[in-house]
Parts: structure tokens; C-alpha cells; sequence
């Protein structure tokens, strides 16, 4: 009997393991009952969290000690010489001088061709033809409306853009080496056949306007707009300001007498870089294509002498704006000058870059703008010094102070600059040089910019040299007779409606009245105009088109 019990048992305990079994919540057990004591109570339950145990403490760490070396920084290496990207130049048939920098081991080519012209012969009440003139070209060809001049590009991973500057303006290409037959085909009919449909015509002139509408509510790109008219005057050829009114006289018939006269290949210059030989050049641009190309370009016009704007403030008023824009500018030296490199290094100790002292002041310590520059800029005829920082609303009189305090003690030699600001700014200098012909890009732009100055094509090859030779008593001469800090003209963009604030004893304070209210922005640069604190001269209050409102002696 017992074993036939012991026989279910088993087939039973079996069938019930080959089914799954619902499992059960663990129930925690209980402390057995004293084994010397059964009348004494149960123990209490093991709890279910046990007290955290200290978590031991990490061994202090120890260093060598001793150890001469440890004591000092170690010292850069010394900058081993730049290896400059050799230049080839030669003429073709049709009159282009060719720059060419062969880099066989780069897999793409870039190309350009640059003529003279741009926005400085845009005529009176038609400024911004030359923009978008130039811009039209690389939106269709006469054989490719755009979205298939697009498609055509994209699909061979290849660009062509168009552009006009100042003084010159050009038509470029890149691409990987082995698509450059079929980008170059495209790229000949850009320059050559370029669409200039009416459509694209409407829609970029629509699209310049919606832009135009909306720079004027930033105080940013108002300064930007208005600060050229305000330097040079508005009767230079680079003091012109777009408007509404320029842009809509503008017509698609302007556009192709524009190409007619100004896209010529005499006096045009060819810059490529990449794979490619002088043989491949030649043979590109003989192209059947540019066989009946020839010409030369219209003569730009004639650049008169600057007459500033009468007025040493400007203002424009952006109501609400959050930030202001303030600009200090003035003439200085050209691009060519002797002292060019004692220019660069005393700018650039005053605002070149995010150590200098422009930057220190207005966004370390003050803590009124994110970042301030300033020092010199050339274009092929002028020189200009031009400071410039987007500041909070309520600190923007309190930083234009600043700024002028920053040009006067580098001037006038209070705080003059030292060897640990100049040693900072040469080695920045010449350490960053070799990112200057980092891609065939920047190769194709660092010599384009020697040829529009009229620099040697060897330039680059004597610049370390050049500024390690310049001495502190060089950069404090410098600063001493181009910083012009009480003969500069202030523009300033902003909410005229602002309260301003002062520092006074390491913090701000709210600047208020003789009636006891806060001084607004308005207000207050035009006191400092009276007072003559940054310079003499009017406060003149502009609109964001540049034309004057209203003149406060």
C-alpha cells in the first residue's frame, strides 16, 4: 500500500512541475521562538531594510615631491617654420590673370573668378542692384530654372555661389575633383547664360524687403546698416543705405545690363586651388563656351573723400530693444601703412580678441555684454578704427563711457600696454597663422586678400618674422597716434526709453534726475553730449533708414 502512495506521489509531483506555477510573494519569516525558553514570547520580525553602513573614506592622495620640474609650468615649444602653399600666376588668352595653388593631394577643387565692381557703383535710388544682381546669377541659367539647377548640383555634391562685396564681386565653385568637368559645364553657364527670370526675380526682391523689414527692429543690424552713411557720408559710395524704395525700383532689365557691363574678362582674376595643374587651367578655360567672352569691365566709380556726418552721438531709437549697439568709429591708418604690424598687435591687445581689454572690462568685470571687439579694418583705400559691443539696455551709457575710458588710456599712455598682453597677442598671432590655409577655401581667400591690397604674393613668408620684431615702444606709438577717442564718432542703437544705471564703487546704480526720476537712455547720452565728457559735438537722432530726425546741441 505504502508504495502504491509513493507511486501517485511521484507521477503527481511530476505532472504538477510540468505545469508553471503562479509565483507566490516571499513572505519575510519569522525569528524562530527561544529554543532555551519555549514560554518566552516570539522575537520580533528581521526588518526588512538594514541601517546603511558607513561607506569608508578614500585614502588621501599623496604627490612626488621634489621634483624640480613639477615646480613650473612647462614652456611651449618653439613654433616650427610655416610651410606657406606655393603660388602659381599666369595670363590667359582672354585677358583673366590666373592664381593658382596646386594641392594634388586634396581630392576637390575651389575656384573663383573675381571682378571689380560691387555694391560701390550702385546707382543713386537704386542701392542694392549690385547684391542682387549678383545673386540672381546663381539662381537659374537660361537652360535650368532653379530647382533643377539645384538638383543638378546636388546630385554631383558640388556648389556654385555668387556674391557681391564692396569693391569686387565674383562667381565660385568647389567640388570633388572628379565631378569637376560636369560642376564646371554648370559653373560656365552661370557666369555666361545666367536665367534672370522674373519669378526669381520677384521672389528674391520679396525676400530682400521681408529682411530689410525685419533688421529694423534689430538694434544690431540697424547699427550695421547705418554706421558706413554715418563715417563716410551718405554721398560716398560707401555710405549707401538699402531701402524699401532702392529695392522695389529696381527692375529684371537692370539686372541683365548689369551682367552686360560689369562680367568681362579683362582684368578679371582667376584664383584656384586644389587638383588641378596650370595645363588642366588652360584647358578649362579655353573652353568653346568662352570663346565669344571678351571685354572688359565698366570702371568703377571714382571714390571721393569721405565727409563724416555732422555730429559726434548718433542715436536710433528701437523701442523695447532689449540690448543696445553701440559703435565707436573713426579713420585710421591704411592696410599698406609701414606700422601696419604694431597697428595690428596694439588693436588687438585693445579689443582683438576675448583677453583683451575692451572684453575684460565690458563682460568679465562689469558683466554688461557678452563679448565687445575692437581695433583697426581696411578696405583697399581707407583704414577704420571700429570698436563695438551689443550691451544691456540699462548699462549702455555707463558702456559707452567705458569704451572711450579704454581708447583714452591706451592713448594717452596711463595704462600702457605690457609685455604679458604683447608676448599673448604675438603668439596668437603666429600660432593661429597656420589656420589661414587650413582648407582650399581659406588658401583661396588668404591670397585673394594679398591681391586686393596689393600685397606681394610672398607676404606670408616674412609675417612670423614681422611680428616678433614688434616692440612695446612700437605698439604704445601706435595706439598714441591712431587711437582717436575724443574725435570719434558714437553711434549708439537702442530704446530711447531705457532707465540707465552708473558704477559707482564696484556696482550699478540707478541714475536718476534733479526731479528724482530715472534718467533714460536719451537723456542721458544727450547730457554726455553736452557735457563733452567722450568728445564734442551734437547728439543727432536718426531713423533706422539713416535720415536725420532731430539734432540736440
Amino acid at each position: 500500500m505504502n508504495r502504491l502512495i509513493s507511486t501517485g506521489a511521484l507521477l503527481l509531483s511530476l505532472a504538477l512541475a510540468g505545469c508553471p506555477a503562479k509565483q507566490a510573494t516571499p513572505v519575510p519569516a519569522k525569528a524562530p521562538e527561544n529554543p532555551t525558553n519555549p514560554t518566552a514570547p516570539a522575537q520580533p520580525e528581521t526588518p526588512l531594510a538594514q541601517p546603511a553602513q558607513p561607506v569608508a573614506q578614500p585614502q588621501s592622495l599623496t604627490f612626488p615631491q621634489g621634483d624640480a620640474f613639477r615646480d613650473k609650468q612647462p614652456e611651449p615649444s618653439k613654433p616650427r617654420p610655416l610651410q606657406i602653399p606655393p603660388i602659381k600666376v599666369f595670363k590667359l588668352k582672354n585677358g583673366v590673370t590666373a592664381y593658382l595653388v596646386e594641392r594634388p593631394e586634396l581630392p576637390t577643387v575651389s575656384m573663383e573668378l573675381n571682378f571689380d565692381g560691387g555694391s560701390m557703383n550702385d546707382p543713386k535710388g537704386k542701392e542694392g542692384l549690385a547684391d542682387i544682381c549678383m545673386s540672381m546669377m546663381s539662381e537659374s541659367t537660361k537652360s535650368l530654372e532653379k530647382i533643377p539647377y539645384d538638383e543638378a548640383l546636388a546630385d554631383i555634391a558640388s556648389n556654385i555661389s555668387t556674391y557681391a562685396g564692396r569693391q569686387t564681386q565674383g562667381v565660385a565653385m568647389s567640388t570633388l575633383s572628379k565631378h569637376f568637368d560636369a560642376t564646371f559645364k554648370l559653373y560656365l553657364d552661370t557666369l555666361l547664360q545666367p536665367g534672370f527670370r522674373q519669378e526669381d526675380f520677384d521672389r528674391m526682391v520679396k525676400r530682400q524687403l521681408e529682411s530689410l523689414k525685419q533688421a529694423k527692429g534689430s538694434a544690431g543690424a540697424v547699427a550695421g546698416r547705418v554706421s558706413d552713411a554715418i563715417l563716410f557720408g551718405t554721398k560716398h559710395p560707401f555710405g549707401s543705405i538699402v531701402t524699401d524704395a532702392s529695392l522695389e525700383s529696381l527692375t529684371i532689365k537692370d539686372c541683365v545690363d548689369y551682367h552686360a557691363r560689369y562680367i568681362k574678362p579683362k582684368g578679371a582674376r582667376l584664383f584656384v586651388v586644389g587638383r588641378m595643374t596650370e595645363a588642366d587651367v588652360r584647358k578649362a578655360m579655353g573652353a568653346q563656351e568662352l570663346a565669344a567672352w571678351k571685354g572688359r569691365a565698366k570702371r568703377s566709380v571714382r571714390l571721393r573723400h569721405p565727409r563724416s556726418m555732422k555730429g559726434h552721438i548718433f542715436f536710433v531709437n528701437i523701442p523695447d530693444a532689449a540690448q543696445s549697439q553701440i559703435y565707436v568709429m573713426s579713420f585710421g591708418p591704411k592696410r599698406k601703412a609701414k606700422d601696419f604690424f604694431a597697428n595690428t598687435l596694439a588693436s588687438s591687445i585693445f579689443g582683438g580678441g576675448f583677453a583683451s581689454r575692451l572684453n575684460m572690462n565690458l563682460r568679465e568685470d562689469k558683466g554688461y555684454s557678452y563679448g565687445a571687439r575692437g581695433g583697426f579694418q581696411y578696405s583697399r583705400d581707407y583704414g577704420e578704427f571700429v570698436a563695438s559691443s551689443s550691451v544691456r539696455s540699462d548699462s549702455t551709457w555707463q558702456s559707452v563711457l567705458e569704451m572711450h575710458n579704454e581708447t583714452a588710456d591706451m592713448k594717452s599712455g596711463k595704462k600702457p600696454a605690457t609685455a604679458e598682453e604683447l608676448s599673448r597677442e604675438k603668439n596668437g598671432a603666429i600660432l593661429g597663422l597656420p589656420g589661414r590655409f587650413a582648407t582650399s577655401r581659406q588658401v583661396l581667400g588668404a591670397y585673394r586678400g594679398l591681391v586686393y591690397y596689393g600685397l606681394p604674393l610672398t607676404y606670408y613668408n616674412s609675417y612670423v618674422d614681422k611680428v616678433g620684431a614688434v616692440t612695446l615702444k612700437q605698439v604704445g606709438k601706435s595706439a598714441k597716434r591712431y587711437f582717436e577717442p575724443n574725435k570719434s564718432i558714437i553711434l549708439v542703437v537702442g530704446s530711447a526709453d531705457s532707465a540707465q544705471k552708473k558704477y559707482e564703487n564696484g556696482k550699478d546704480v540707478p541714475m536718476v534726475g534733479a526731479d528724482g526720476k530715472s534718467v533714460t537712455l536719451l537723456d542721458a547720452l544727450t547730457q554726455l553730449a553736452k557735457k563733452g565728457t567722450v568728445g564734442k559735438g551734437p547728439l543727432v537722432v536718426l531713423d533706422p533708414d539713416g535720415k536725420v530726425l532731430e539734432t540736440r546741441k
